[in-house]
């Protein structure tokens, strides 16, 4: 039977009982239910929501902050790093403290515009986190298992058109939120109070259940699967045997070669450290919001409620994960970013740039420098001309600015190994040739283990 003001009116004056009387004697409950934490663990959400805002904010601030000084953004594998922060950033900033609300009252207070606005960035943020990964695994692939067949695709503009096209895609995919949420006012007649509400509200259960299926695939199953099988070949090729990158360097001493397999291995290791977190903190999520609405969890309203609220949280906390993966696998991010949280510079005033980017700076100058094959003057090593892109992912980027290079002791320099030409801008093509050395060690270089030539992130 169905409860009506006007029926409780009746049964109220049959009953010669006062509403709140009849609840009590009939142990009704709420006509209009709003699912609750259990009060105990309102503390513990609370301050988990604190700390992963906090940390979040913190630690991919400092990531962006490193990557954008001086000028750390003319490597394309450091828009890739940023996309990652950026996302992380836009769940702590927007995303946690809405749901701590939520959490801690009963009606939704943010209205109408964060209503949509929340959900939908939560959507776009977790689609180009992935959707980033797995151009960072593609270019991962190519750079590695073919260097010499990658020419300019992963230049500064090509990187750029590749990260908006992950963000167009990402809007694409959370744009039916923006017009699915709504916030309704529901009133319960029989307590007599009102609930606002923040709620998805389909034209039908068969779009909720088609869009569902669609997050799971497209920005979770797809993306996860290509990630697993680009890394399986990668390390394949970096831990087995008859390695192709070894092969290009055959004139090379063995140290050397070992350095550049050990660099490419850490690399690839951090990476995918940062693919596995994302899967185990937002993998519950994703199986969760797909057994619920196809009804696969027979729950009641607030177990449901905490269930969620369990795989939220926990999916949140990968905000917090990436800056922590590259402080913890690498020592030089660590104390520059300890640098910049207390305010000093780094020894020798360097900036970490191009952490996991093509150049690795050695005081301004190339650990693999690039020249032309007939020996400069001094005049003609301070000469200011334009970068040179890498042409192929065996070379490093050269200074973008045309930076003074220091002469290099000749004992630190390795015999020069003629592999490719490069055409200089404005120029006739002229032969390159690339130059190995192996400098002094210093405190003030700043290098996240990046392979020859490559990238190693919701």
């Amino acid at each position: 039977m169905n409860l009506t003001s006007q029926l409780l009116d009746l049964m109220l004056e049959a009953s010669n009982l006062s509403r709140w009387q009849f609840i009590q004697e009939y142990s009704i409950p709420p006509l209009v239910a709003v699912p609750r934490l259990p009060g105990a663990l309102l503390p513990v959400f609370g301050l988990l929501y604190v700390l992963i805002f906090c940390l979040a904010v913190v630690g991919n601030g400092a990531v962006l902050v490193l990557l954008c000084r001086k000028k750390a953004l003319q490597s394309p594998s450091t828009f890739f790093i940023c996309s990652l922060a950026l996302s992380d950033l836009l769940i702590a900033i927007v995303c946690v403290p809405a749901s701590l609300l939520q959490h801690f009252f009963k009606n939704w207070l943010a209205g109408d515009f964060l209503c949509k606005l929340v959900p939908f960035l939560q959507v776009t943020a977790i689609a180009t986190s992935i959707l980033t990964m797995t151009c960072i695994a593609v270019e991962r692939f190519q750079g590695i298992l073919y260097p010499l067949h990658v020419r300019n695709s992963y230049v500064l503009h090509s990187s750029i058109r590749m990260l908006a096209a992950v963000w167009l895609i990402a809007l694409a995919i959370a744009a039916p939120m923006w017009f699915v949420q709504k916030v309704e006012v529901k009133y319960d007649f029989l307590f007599d109070v009102y609930h606002t509400c923040c709620l998805e509200v389909w034209s039908n259960h068969h779009q909720r259940l088609g869009y569902t299926a669609c997050l799971y695939v497209l920005v979770f199953l797809v993306p996860m699967l290509t990630m697993a099988v680009l890394y399986g070949k990668i390390m394949r090729e970096l831990w087995g045997k008859h390695r192709v990158h070894e092969a290009m360097f055959q004139t090379l001493p063995g140290s050397e070669i070992n350095k550049i397999t050990r660099r490419k291995r850490r690399a690839v290791r951090m990476m995918a450290t940062v693919v596995l977190l994302f899967a185990a903190c937002w993998s519950p999520f994703h199986l969760v919001s797909l057994l619920l609405d196809y009804g696969k969890l027979d729950l009641d309203l607030d177990s449901e409620f905490l269930l969620v609220s369990l795989v939220q949280i926990l999916g949140f906390s990968n905000s917090v994960c990436n800056p922590l993966v590259y402080a913890t696998l690498n020592t030089n991010f660590k104390r520059e970013m300890l640098a910049l949280l207390t305010r000093r510079r780094s020894p020798g005033g360097g900036c970490c740039c191009c952490f996991l980017g093509s150049a690795h700076r050695w005081k301004g100058r190339s650990r693999v420098g690039i020249s032309s094959s007939e020996p400069r003057t001094a005049t003609e090593r301070t000469e200011r001309r334009p970068g040179l892109r890498p042409w192929s992912k065996v070379a490093w980027e050269a200074e973008p600015n045309g930076t003074a290079e220091p002469d290099v002791p000749a004992s630190h320099t390795f015999p020069n190994i003629n592999l490719f030409s490069a055409i200089w801008p404005n120029k006739n093509m002229v032969t390159v040739i690339l130059s190995v050395t192996d400098p002094p060690h210093t405190n003030s270089t700043f290098d996240l283990e990046q392979p020859l030539g490559g990238i190693s992130s919701r």
